[in-house]
């Protein structure tokens, strides 16, 4: 499982990027084409929205199987090892709850919106329903991860992307 789960985060990190980089250059070229004409071009408001939400929950699994995402251990660092892995446990099981519903409630929206082909009037009308299906792919790929570190804790191997992990894990970076 740990595998499928890095063979998906992987490419959605790629494309949480490339739509950073989408966005970084629709407003870039807003701005200046806002200077030179006095109005903005239109729809990149628009994209840069899609983008935005491809930007957050594509990077969302990226970041729990590489371990950049923000974490506090100020319990879990004070507490014996085998309390703190009960902790996190506790906690990987709750987030796969909750992430379980999220998957299945934005996942009936996407639908919804898929069908209905809801729009968003702008300058232009953009499509909203592919973004809806960004935040259900996003959501279950990170229930994935999580289901992973339940594995991994369940087992007694270090979580994804843990950078005290097993060497060569290929996790996360570690600090030198």
């Amino acid at each position: 499982m740990d595998r499928i789960a890095r063979a998906i985060a992987a490419p959605l990190g790629i494309l949480a990027s490339i739509s950073t980089i989408v966005m970084m250059l629709g407003i870039s070229a807003d701005v200046a084409y806002r200077n030179i004409a006095g109005e903005s071009i239109a729809g990149v408001l628009e994209l840069t929205e899609s983008a935005l939400v491809a930007t957050v929950f594509f990077g969302l699994a990226y970041a729990g199987t590489s371990g950049t995402h923000i974490a506090v251990d100020l319990l879990t660092s004070r507490l014996p090892e085998k309390a703190a892995r009960g902790l996190m446990l506790l906690a990987w099981v709750l987030g796969c709850v909750i992430l379980g519903w999220l998957v299945y409630a934005s996942f009936g929206q996407a639908v919804d919106s898929f069908e209905r082909n809801e729009l968003r009037m702008g300058l232009v009308s953009w499509p909203l329903w592919p973004a809806r299906w960004f935040v259900v792919v996003g959501f279950a790929a990170l229930l994935l991860v999580a289901m992973v570190n339940v594995a991994r804790l369940l087992t007694g191997r270090p979580l994804m992307g843990d950078p005290n992990g097993e060497a060569g894990s290929g996790d996360a970076p570690t600090e030198s």
